[in-house]
Protein backbone atom coordinates (compact mmCIF):
# COMPACT_ATOMS: atom_id res chain seq x y z
CA UNK A 1 0.00 0.00 0.00
CA UNK A 2 1.40 3.42 -0.93
CA UNK A 3 2.09 6.13 1.60
CA UNK A 4 -0.71 8.25 0.03
CA UNK A 5 -3.39 5.54 0.22
CA UNK A 6 -6.80 6.79 1.40
CA UNK A 7 -9.70 5.02 3.10
CA UNK A 8 -13.37 5.61 2.56
CA UNK A 9 -15.78 5.88 5.46
CA UNK A 10 -17.11 2.43 4.56
CA UNK A 11 -13.56 0.99 4.73
CA UNK A 12 -13.03 2.43 8.18
CA UNK A 13 -16.41 1.15 9.40
CA UNK A 14 -15.65 -2.33 8.00
CA UNK A 15 -12.21 -2.35 9.67
CA UNK A 16 -13.71 -1.23 12.95
CA UNK A 17 -16.36 -3.97 12.79
CA UNK A 18 -13.77 -6.66 12.03
CA UNK A 19 -11.58 -5.46 14.90
CA UNK A 20 -14.56 -5.44 17.26
CA UNK A 21 -15.48 -8.97 16.20
CA UNK A 22 -11.92 -10.15 16.81
CA UNK A 23 -11.81 -8.51 20.24
CA UNK A 24 -15.19 -10.00 21.05
CA UNK A 25 -14.03 -13.47 19.93
CA UNK A 26 -10.85 -13.16 22.01
CA UNK A 27 -12.89 -12.11 25.03
CA UNK A 28 -15.22 -15.07 24.57
CA UNK A 29 -12.25 -17.45 24.36
CA UNK A 30 -10.67 -15.93 27.45
CA UNK A 31 -13.98 -16.08 29.32
CA UNK A 32 -14.42 -19.73 28.34
CA UNK A 33 -10.89 -20.57 29.52
CA UNK A 34 -11.40 -18.83 32.84
CA UNK A 35 -14.76 -20.57 33.23
CA UNK A 36 -13.09 -23.94 32.72
CA UNK A 37 -10.41 -23.05 35.26
CA UNK A 38 -13.15 -21.99 37.67
CA UNK A 39 -14.95 -25.31 37.23
CA UNK A 40 -11.76 -27.31 37.79
CA UNK A 41 -10.67 -25.08 40.65
CA UNK A 42 -13.94 -25.50 42.55
CA UNK A 43 -13.22 -29.22 42.76
CA UNK A 44 -10.00 -28.46 44.66
CA UNK A 45 -10.64 -25.25 46.61
CA UNK A 46 -13.74 -24.42 48.62
CA UNK A 47 -14.56 -21.13 50.32
CA UNK A 48 -17.26 -21.77 52.88
CA UNK A 49 -17.27 -18.15 54.01
CA UNK A 50 -19.48 -17.12 51.10
CA UNK A 51 -21.46 -19.59 49.00
CA UNK A 52 -22.91 -18.73 45.59
CA UNK A 53 -25.95 -20.86 44.88
CA UNK A 54 -27.99 -20.44 41.70
CA UNK A 55 -29.00 -16.77 41.50
CA UNK A 56 -28.23 -15.97 45.13
CA UNK A 57 -25.38 -16.11 47.59
CA UNK A 58 -25.49 -17.51 51.11
CA UNK A 59 -24.08 -15.59 54.08
CA UNK A 60 -23.13 -17.05 57.48
CA UNK A 61 -26.27 -17.80 59.56
CA UNK A 62 -25.28 -15.55 62.45
CA UNK A 63 -25.81 -12.50 60.17
CA UNK A 64 -29.46 -13.23 59.67
CA UNK A 65 -31.44 -10.01 60.05
CA UNK A 66 -28.35 -7.82 60.42
CA UNK A 67 -28.16 -6.06 57.05
CA UNK A 68 -25.42 -3.66 58.15
CA UNK A 69 -23.15 -6.46 59.32
CA UNK A 70 -23.86 -8.36 56.11
CA UNK A 71 -22.97 -5.35 53.97
CA UNK A 72 -19.74 -4.78 55.89
CA UNK A 73 -18.94 -8.48 55.60
CA UNK A 74 -19.33 -8.33 51.82
CA UNK A 75 -17.10 -5.25 51.58
CA UNK A 76 -14.44 -6.90 53.73
CA UNK A 77 -14.77 -10.05 51.68
CA UNK A 78 -14.23 -8.05 48.48
CA UNK A 79 -11.11 -6.41 49.92
CA UNK A 80 -9.76 -9.80 50.98
CA UNK A 81 -10.39 -11.17 47.49
CA UNK A 82 -8.31 -8.34 45.99
CA UNK A 83 -5.41 -8.85 48.39
CA UNK A 84 -2.33 -10.54 46.93
CA UNK A 85 -1.66 -14.06 48.19
CA UNK A 86 1.27 -16.41 47.61
CA UNK A 87 0.59 -19.90 46.30
CA UNK A 88 3.09 -22.62 45.51
CA UNK A 89 3.30 -26.25 44.44
CA UNK A 90 6.25 -28.64 44.39
CA UNK A 91 6.23 -31.09 41.48
CA UNK A 92 8.16 -34.34 41.73
CA UNK A 93 10.04 -33.76 38.50
CA UNK A 94 13.36 -32.15 37.64
CA UNK A 95 13.25 -28.33 37.11
CA UNK A 96 13.61 -28.14 33.34
CA UNK A 97 11.00 -30.87 32.95
CA UNK A 98 8.66 -28.65 34.94
CA UNK A 99 9.57 -25.56 32.94
CA UNK A 100 8.75 -27.38 29.71
CA UNK A 101 5.39 -28.49 31.12
CA UNK A 102 4.66 -24.94 32.30
CA UNK A 103 5.38 -23.55 28.83
CA UNK A 104 3.16 -26.14 27.12
CA UNK A 105 0.35 -25.58 29.64
CA UNK A 106 0.45 -21.81 29.18
CA UNK A 107 0.23 -22.22 25.41
CA UNK A 108 -2.58 -24.80 25.62
CA UNK A 109 -4.68 -22.92 28.15
CA UNK A 110 -3.97 -19.28 27.33
CA UNK A 111 -2.16 -19.29 23.97
CA UNK A 112 0.69 -17.28 25.50
CA UNK A 113 3.81 -17.84 27.64
CA UNK A 114 3.13 -14.68 29.61
CA UNK A 115 5.45 -11.69 29.93
CA UNK A 116 8.92 -11.89 31.44
CA UNK A 117 9.24 -9.68 34.51
CA UNK A 118 12.33 -7.76 35.62
CA UNK A 119 13.07 -7.13 39.28
CA UNK A 120 14.66 -3.90 40.52
CA UNK A 121 16.75 -2.98 43.51
CA UNK A 122 18.62 0.06 44.81
CA UNK A 123 21.11 -0.11 41.94
CA UNK A 124 18.54 -0.65 39.20
CA UNK A 125 17.53 -3.81 37.37
CA UNK A 126 18.76 -6.83 39.32
CA UNK A 127 17.21 -9.72 37.43
CA UNK A 128 16.14 -9.89 33.82
CA UNK A 129 13.51 -12.34 32.61
CA UNK A 130 14.88 -15.25 30.65
CA UNK A 131 13.88 -17.60 27.89
CA UNK A 132 15.96 -20.76 28.15
CA UNK A 133 16.72 -23.19 25.35
CA UNK A 134 16.66 -26.72 26.75
CA UNK A 135 17.19 -30.13 25.17
CA UNK A 136 14.18 -32.42 24.91
CA UNK A 137 15.90 -35.21 22.94
CA UNK A 138 19.38 -35.89 21.54
CA UNK A 139 18.53 -33.69 18.52
CA UNK A 140 15.68 -31.39 19.63
CA UNK A 141 15.39 -28.30 21.79
CA UNK A 142 12.59 -26.05 22.98
CA UNK A 143 12.39 -22.63 24.59
CA UNK A 144 10.99 -22.27 28.09
CA UNK A 145 10.55 -19.29 30.42
CA UNK A 146 12.58 -19.13 33.61
CA UNK A 147 12.30 -16.85 36.64
CA UNK A 148 9.39 -14.40 36.96
CA UNK A 149 6.57 -14.37 34.42
CA UNK A 150 3.65 -11.92 34.60
CA UNK A 151 0.23 -13.02 33.44
CA UNK A 152 -2.34 -10.18 33.33
CA UNK A 153 -5.55 -12.27 32.91
CA UNK A 154 -5.00 -13.66 36.41
CA UNK A 155 -3.24 -10.52 37.69
CA UNK A 156 -0.52 -12.97 38.61
CA UNK A 157 3.24 -13.33 38.67
CA UNK A 158 4.47 -16.89 38.18
CA UNK A 159 7.97 -17.74 39.40
CA UNK A 160 9.62 -20.86 38.06
CA UNK A 161 12.10 -22.17 40.62
CA UNK A 162 13.13 -25.28 42.53
CA UNK A 163 13.19 -26.89 45.95
CA UNK A 164 15.78 -29.26 47.38
CA UNK A 165 14.21 -32.42 48.76
CA UNK A 166 16.49 -34.60 50.94
CA UNK A 167 15.15 -37.83 49.43
CA UNK A 168 14.38 -36.79 45.85
CA UNK A 169 16.89 -34.03 45.09
CA UNK A 170 16.11 -30.84 43.19
CA UNK A 171 12.40 -30.54 42.31
CA UNK A 172 10.54 -28.09 40.10
CA UNK A 173 8.54 -25.59 42.14
CA UNK A 174 6.00 -23.11 40.81
CA UNK A 175 5.33 -20.01 42.90
CA UNK A 176 2.38 -17.69 42.16
CA UNK A 177 1.51 -14.28 43.54
CA UNK A 178 -2.10 -13.42 42.66
CA UNK A 179 -5.24 -11.91 44.24
CA UNK A 180 -7.14 -14.26 46.54
CA UNK A 181 -10.08 -14.22 44.14
CA UNK A 182 -8.03 -16.24 41.64
CA UNK A 183 -7.10 -18.98 44.15
CA UNK A 184 -9.28 -21.64 42.52
CA UNK A 185 -7.92 -20.77 39.09
CA UNK A 186 -4.32 -20.96 40.31
CA UNK A 187 -4.86 -24.41 41.82
CA UNK A 188 -6.59 -25.51 38.63
CA UNK A 189 -3.56 -24.36 36.67
CA UNK A 190 -1.30 -26.35 39.03
CA UNK A 191 -3.32 -29.49 38.34
CA UNK A 192 -3.05 -29.01 34.57
CA UNK A 193 0.75 -28.60 34.80
CA UNK A 194 0.89 -31.74 36.94
CA UNK A 195 -1.10 -33.71 34.36
CA UNK A 196 1.09 -32.36 31.55
CA UNK A 197 4.15 -33.67 33.39
CA UNK A 198 2.55 -37.09 33.84
CA UNK A 199 1.60 -37.31 30.16
CA UNK A 200 4.53 -35.59 28.44
CA UNK A 201 7.61 -35.55 30.68
CA UNK A 202 10.71 -34.81 28.62
CA UNK A 203 12.73 -37.34 30.65
CA UNK A 204 10.41 -40.23 31.50
CA UNK A 205 10.85 -43.18 29.17
CA UNK A 206 13.96 -41.64 27.58
CA UNK A 207 17.70 -42.40 27.75
CA UNK A 208 19.40 -39.68 29.80
CA UNK A 209 22.57 -39.18 31.82
CA UNK A 210 22.80 -38.67 35.55
CA UNK A 211 23.53 -34.93 35.66
CA UNK A 212 21.43 -32.61 37.79
CA UNK A 213 20.24 -31.17 34.49
CA UNK A 214 20.05 -34.43 32.52
CA UNK A 215 21.34 -34.60 28.97
CA UNK A 216 20.03 -37.10 26.44
CA UNK A 217 21.84 -40.20 25.21
CA UNK A 218 21.48 -41.19 21.57
CA UNK A 219 21.48 -44.96 22.00
CA UNK A 220 19.90 -45.98 18.69
CA UNK A 221 22.92 -45.35 16.50
CA UNK A 222 24.16 -48.82 17.42
CA UNK A 223 22.69 -51.64 15.32
CA UNK A 224 21.90 -54.46 17.79
CA UNK A 225 22.37 -57.01 15.00
CA UNK A 226 26.04 -56.07 14.92
CA UNK A 227 26.62 -56.71 18.62
CA UNK A 228 27.68 -60.32 18.99
CA UNK A 229 27.84 -62.33 22.20
CA UNK A 230 28.00 -66.04 22.79
CA UNK A 231 24.68 -67.88 23.06
CA UNK A 232 25.23 -68.43 26.79
CA UNK A 233 25.80 -64.72 27.43
CA UNK A 234 22.68 -63.79 25.45
CA UNK A 235 20.64 -66.31 27.42
CA UNK A 236 21.83 -64.83 30.72
CA UNK A 237 21.24 -61.23 29.63
CA UNK A 238 17.75 -62.11 28.43
CA UNK A 239 16.75 -63.95 31.58
CA UNK A 240 18.32 -61.64 34.15
CA UNK A 241 17.92 -58.22 32.55
CA UNK A 242 16.04 -57.71 29.30
CA UNK A 243 13.05 -59.97 29.98
CA UNK A 244 12.14 -57.91 33.05
CA UNK A 245 12.03 -54.77 30.89
CA UNK A 246 10.22 -56.35 27.94
CA UNK A 247 7.60 -58.17 30.00
CA UNK A 248 7.18 -55.96 33.06
CA UNK A 249 3.40 -56.48 33.22
CA UNK A 250 3.84 -60.26 33.30
CA UNK A 251 6.38 -59.90 36.11
CA UNK A 252 3.97 -57.74 38.08
CA UNK A 253 1.14 -60.23 37.58
CA UNK A 254 3.37 -63.05 38.86
CA UNK A 255 4.59 -61.00 41.81
CA UNK A 256 8.19 -61.04 40.54
CA UNK A 257 10.11 -58.04 41.83
CA UNK A 258 11.23 -55.45 39.29
CA UNK A 259 13.96 -54.34 41.65
CA UNK A 260 17.11 -55.98 40.33
CA UNK A 261 20.87 -55.51 40.61
CA UNK A 262 22.86 -57.15 37.80
CA UNK A 263 26.65 -57.20 37.50
CA UNK A 264 28.15 -57.65 34.03
CA UNK A 265 31.79 -58.65 34.41
CA UNK A 266 34.62 -59.56 32.10
CA UNK A 267 37.99 -58.50 30.68
CA UNK A 268 38.64 -55.37 28.68
CA UNK A 269 37.19 -55.38 25.19
CA UNK A 270 34.39 -57.90 25.70
CA UNK A 271 31.52 -55.49 25.01
CA UNK A 272 30.21 -54.56 28.45
CA UNK A 273 29.52 -50.97 27.37
CA UNK A 274 27.63 -52.27 24.36
CA UNK A 275 25.54 -54.32 26.80
CA UNK A 276 24.58 -51.00 28.41
CA UNK A 277 23.57 -49.54 25.05
CA UNK A 278 21.43 -52.57 24.20
CA UNK A 279 19.80 -52.33 27.63
CA UNK A 280 19.07 -48.65 27.01
CA UNK A 281 17.40 -49.53 23.72
CA UNK A 282 15.23 -52.14 25.44
CA UNK A 283 14.31 -49.63 28.15
CA UNK A 284 13.24 -46.84 25.79
CA UNK A 285 11.33 -49.20 23.51
CA UNK A 286 9.34 -50.45 26.51
CA UNK A 287 8.68 -47.13 28.25
CA UNK A 288 11.39 -47.38 30.91
CA UNK A 289 13.70 -44.50 31.75
CA UNK A 290 17.37 -45.32 31.21
CA UNK A 291 19.88 -43.29 33.25
CA UNK A 292 23.59 -43.55 32.54
CA UNK A 293 25.66 -42.79 35.64
CA UNK A 294 29.00 -41.60 34.29
CA UNK A 295 31.99 -42.42 36.53
CA UNK A 296 33.70 -39.27 37.77
CA UNK A 297 30.79 -37.06 36.64
CA UNK A 298 27.57 -38.31 38.20
CA UNK A 299 26.90 -39.12 41.84
CA UNK A 300 25.25 -42.53 41.86
CA UNK A 301 23.20 -41.66 44.95
CA UNK A 302 21.76 -38.64 43.10
CA UNK A 303 21.16 -40.79 40.03
CA UNK A 304 19.09 -43.19 42.12
CA UNK A 305 17.01 -40.21 43.28
CA UNK A 306 16.31 -39.31 39.66
CA UNK A 307 15.47 -42.96 38.94
CA UNK A 308 12.92 -42.86 41.75
CA UNK A 309 11.23 -39.84 40.14
CA UNK A 310 11.08 -41.41 36.68
CA UNK A 311 10.55 -45.10 37.50
CA UNK A 312 10.28 -47.69 36.11
CA UNK A 313 13.92 -47.03 35.39
CA UNK A 314 17.24 -48.66 34.64
CA UNK A 315 20.38 -47.17 36.19
CA UNK A 316 23.62 -48.17 34.45
CA UNK A 317 26.97 -47.64 36.15
CA UNK A 318 30.25 -48.72 34.56
CA UNK A 319 33.43 -49.75 36.36
CA UNK A 320 31.78 -50.29 39.73
CA UNK A 321 35.07 -51.75 40.98
CA UNK A 322 36.36 -48.16 41.07
CA UNK A 323 33.67 -47.43 43.68
CA UNK A 324 34.69 -50.54 45.60
CA UNK A 325 38.42 -50.22 44.93
CA UNK A 326 40.92 -51.72 47.31
CA UNK A 327 38.55 -54.55 48.18
CA UNK A 328 36.34 -52.28 50.30
CA UNK A 329 32.72 -52.51 49.23
CA UNK A 330 31.20 -50.25 51.88
CA UNK A 331 30.28 -47.60 49.33
CA UNK A 332 28.75 -50.20 47.02
CA UNK A 333 26.86 -51.69 49.96
CA UNK A 334 25.41 -48.25 50.72
CA UNK A 335 24.28 -47.93 47.11
CA UNK A 336 22.57 -51.30 47.27
CA UNK A 337 20.96 -50.30 50.59
CA UNK A 338 19.56 -47.19 48.91
CA UNK A 339 18.29 -49.32 46.02
CA UNK A 340 16.62 -51.69 48.49
CA UNK A 341 15.03 -48.75 50.31
CA UNK A 342 13.70 -47.26 47.10
CA UNK A 343 12.22 -50.55 45.93
CA UNK A 344 10.59 -51.06 49.34
CA UNK A 345 8.54 -47.92 48.61
CA UNK A 346 7.10 -49.47 45.47
CA UNK A 347 9.56 -48.06 42.95
CA UNK A 348 10.73 -50.30 40.13
CA UNK A 349 14.43 -49.78 39.48
CA UNK A 350 16.92 -52.12 37.84
CA UNK A 351 20.57 -51.36 38.47
CA UNK A 352 23.16 -52.57 36.00
CA UNK A 353 26.85 -52.49 36.96
CA UNK A 354 29.94 -53.41 34.96
CA UNK A 355 33.42 -54.31 36.14
CA UNK A 356 36.70 -55.44 34.66
CA UNK A 357 37.80 -56.76 38.07
CA UNK A 358 35.14 -58.71 39.88
CA UNK A 359 37.83 -59.95 42.26
CA UNK A 360 38.07 -56.44 43.76
CA UNK A 361 34.49 -56.59 45.05
CA UNK A 362 33.84 -58.16 48.46
CA UNK A 363 32.21 -61.58 48.40
CA UNK A 364 29.39 -60.45 50.71
CA UNK A 365 28.15 -57.99 48.10
CA UNK A 366 28.05 -60.64 45.37
CA UNK A 367 25.39 -62.84 46.95
CA UNK A 368 21.81 -62.96 45.58
CA UNK A 369 19.71 -60.35 47.33
CA UNK A 370 22.52 -57.84 47.01
CA UNK A 371 23.78 -58.48 43.49
CA UNK A 372 20.98 -60.65 42.10
CA UNK A 373 22.80 -61.90 39.01
CA UNK A 374 26.35 -61.91 37.68
CA UNK A 375 26.72 -62.23 33.91
CA UNK A 376 30.27 -63.04 32.81
CA UNK A 377 31.14 -61.76 29.34
CA UNK A 378 34.34 -63.37 28.15
CA UNK A 379 35.67 -64.91 25.00
CA UNK A 380 33.37 -65.56 22.08
CA UNK A 381 32.54 -69.07 20.94
CA UNK A 382 32.72 -70.49 17.41
CA UNK A 383 29.13 -69.46 16.69
CA UNK A 384 29.90 -65.92 17.83
CA UNK A 385 33.01 -65.64 15.63
CA UNK A 386 30.97 -66.82 12.64
CA UNK A 387 28.24 -64.21 13.29
CA UNK A 388 30.81 -61.47 13.77
CA UNK A 389 32.47 -62.22 10.43
CA UNK A 390 29.10 -62.27 8.69
CA UNK A 391 27.93 -58.94 10.07
CA UNK A 392 31.29 -57.14 9.81
CA UNK A 393 32.22 -58.13 6.26
CA UNK A 394 29.96 -56.85 3.44
CA UNK A 395 28.24 -59.76 1.72
CA UNK A 396 29.80 -58.99 -1.65
CA UNK A 397 33.31 -59.15 -0.12
CA UNK A 398 32.92 -62.42 1.78
CA UNK A 399 34.45 -65.29 -0.14
CA UNK A 400 34.60 -68.99 0.67
CA UNK A 401 35.78 -69.28 4.26
CA UNK A 402 36.37 -72.20 6.57
CA UNK A 403 34.70 -71.20 9.84
CA UNK A 404 36.29 -74.06 11.76
CA UNK A 405 39.75 -72.71 10.89
CA UNK A 406 38.62 -69.18 11.73
CA UNK A 407 37.33 -70.33 15.14
CA UNK A 408 40.68 -72.01 15.80
CA UNK A 409 42.64 -68.91 14.74
CA UNK A 410 40.40 -66.57 16.76
CA UNK A 411 40.38 -68.74 19.89
CA UNK A 412 41.17 -66.58 22.93
CA UNK A 413 40.36 -63.26 21.23
CA UNK A 414 37.89 -61.02 23.02
CA UNK A 415 35.35 -59.27 20.75
CA UNK A 416 37.40 -56.07 20.36
CA UNK A 417 40.40 -58.06 19.09
CA UNK A 418 38.22 -60.30 16.91
CA UNK A 419 36.62 -57.28 15.25
CA UNK A 420 40.03 -55.68 14.69
CA UNK A 421 41.23 -58.92 13.07
CA UNK A 422 38.28 -58.89 10.65
CA UNK A 423 38.83 -55.23 9.73
CA UNK A 424 42.58 -55.89 9.39
CA UNK A 425 41.81 -58.72 6.95
CA UNK A 426 39.79 -56.28 4.84
CA UNK A 427 42.71 -53.84 4.88
CA UNK A 428 44.98 -56.67 3.67
CA UNK A 429 42.87 -57.08 0.54
CA UNK A 430 42.74 -53.33 -0.09
CA UNK A 431 46.54 -53.12 0.12
CA UNK A 432 46.91 -56.21 -2.06
CA UNK A 433 44.63 -54.84 -4.77
CA UNK A 434 46.01 -51.31 -4.92
CA UNK A 435 43.15 -49.63 -3.07
CA UNK A 436 40.27 -51.79 -4.26
CA UNK A 437 38.56 -54.10 -1.74
CA UNK A 438 38.84 -57.76 -2.61
CA UNK A 439 37.24 -60.98 -1.43
CA UNK A 440 38.04 -61.96 2.14
CA UNK A 441 39.39 -65.49 2.25
CA UNK A 442 40.07 -67.82 5.15
CA UNK A 443 43.82 -67.14 5.14
CA UNK A 444 43.27 -63.38 5.35
CA UNK A 445 41.36 -63.84 8.60
CA UNK A 446 43.80 -66.39 9.99
CA UNK A 447 46.79 -64.13 9.27
CA UNK A 448 45.07 -61.12 10.78
CA UNK A 449 44.31 -63.01 13.98
CA UNK A 450 47.92 -64.22 14.21
CA UNK A 451 49.16 -60.65 13.78
CA UNK A 452 47.18 -59.57 16.85
CA UNK A 453 48.61 -62.20 19.20
CA UNK A 454 51.61 -60.11 20.33
CA UNK A 455 49.34 -57.15 21.18
CA UNK A 456 46.99 -59.45 23.10
CA UNK A 457 49.92 -60.77 25.15
CA UNK A 458 51.22 -57.26 25.85
CA UNK A 459 47.77 -56.17 27.07
CA UNK A 460 47.51 -59.22 29.32
CA UNK A 461 50.86 -58.42 30.97
CA UNK A 462 50.33 -54.64 31.21
CA UNK A 463 49.71 -53.07 34.62
CA UNK A 464 46.54 -51.25 35.51
CA UNK A 465 46.54 -47.46 35.30
CA UNK A 466 47.36 -45.68 38.54
CA UNK A 467 44.52 -44.69 40.83
CA UNK A 468 46.67 -41.98 42.37
CA UNK A 469 45.92 -38.34 41.67
CA UNK A 470 48.25 -35.40 41.80
CA UNK A 471 47.43 -32.65 44.32
CA UNK A 472 46.24 -30.19 41.69
CA UNK A 473 43.91 -32.80 40.17
CA UNK A 474 42.50 -33.58 43.60
CA UNK A 475 41.87 -29.89 44.28
CA UNK A 476 40.26 -29.49 40.87
CA UNK A 477 37.89 -32.36 41.61
CA UNK A 478 36.91 -30.78 44.95
CA UNK A 479 36.26 -27.38 43.33
CA UNK A 480 34.20 -28.97 40.55
CA UNK A 481 32.15 -30.86 43.11
CA UNK A 482 31.49 -27.71 45.14
CA UNK A 483 30.49 -25.82 41.98
CA UNK A 484 28.13 -28.61 40.97
CA UNK A 485 26.45 -28.63 44.36
CA UNK A 486 26.05 -24.86 44.57
CA UNK A 487 25.10 -24.08 40.98
CA UNK A 488 21.43 -23.82 42.01
CA UNK A 489 21.41 -21.04 44.54
CA UNK A 490 17.93 -19.57 44.79
CA UNK A 491 14.58 -19.23 43.15
CA UNK A 492 15.05 -17.37 39.91
CA UNK A 493 18.78 -18.00 39.72
CA UNK A 494 19.50 -19.66 36.38
CA UNK A 495 20.70 -23.20 35.97
CA UNK A 496 24.07 -23.67 34.39
CA UNK A 497 23.09 -25.38 31.18
CA UNK A 498 25.22 -28.42 30.43
CA UNK A 499 25.29 -29.56 26.84
CA UNK A 500 24.05 -33.14 26.56
CA UNK A 501 26.99 -35.49 26.16
CA UNK A 502 26.77 -38.98 24.81
CA UNK A 503 28.21 -41.08 27.58
CA UNK A 504 28.53 -44.23 25.56
CA UNK A 505 30.14 -44.79 22.20
CA UNK A 506 27.42 -45.01 19.57
CA UNK A 507 29.31 -45.27 16.32
CA UNK A 508 28.16 -48.80 15.52
CA UNK A 509 29.80 -52.08 16.34
CA UNK A 510 33.42 -51.09 16.02
CA UNK A 511 36.57 -51.54 18.05
CA UNK A 512 35.98 -48.35 20.04
CA UNK A 513 32.65 -49.69 21.31
CA UNK A 514 34.26 -52.78 22.74
CA UNK A 515 37.25 -50.78 24.00
CA UNK A 516 34.92 -48.56 26.02
CA UNK A 517 35.34 -51.17 28.75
Amino acid sequence: MSANATFSVDDLVSLSQRTAKKISADQKIRAAILEQLDALGRLQVSDEALIFEGEKFVLPKHMEGNIGAAAKYLLDYEKAQQKAFNFSKVFQYRPFDGAAAFQRTMMKVFGSMGIGKSTFGFFGEEYKPEIRTISISPTETMQVPWGDVMFPPLEATFTLGFTRDPELGILFTLYVEAPKKHEARVHAFFSIVDQELKDNSIYKGKAINGAQEPGFEDVFQVDPRKVIYSEEVLTQLDANLWTLIRHADTMRDLGISLKRAVLVEGPYGTGKSLCGILTAQEAVRNGWTFILARPGKDDLFDVLKTARLYAPAVVWYEDIDVVAKGGSSSHLSQLLDVLDGISAKGNEIIAGFTTNHVEKIQKGVLRPGRIDAIVPIGQMDAVGFRKLVQVAVPTNLLGEVDYDKIAEAFDGLVPAFALEAIERAMRYTIARNGGTPGLIETQDLVDAAAGLRPQLEIMAEAKEGSDQHTLDRAVTRIVEDVNARTSLQAVGSPFRVQQPKVGVNTNGANTDDYDED
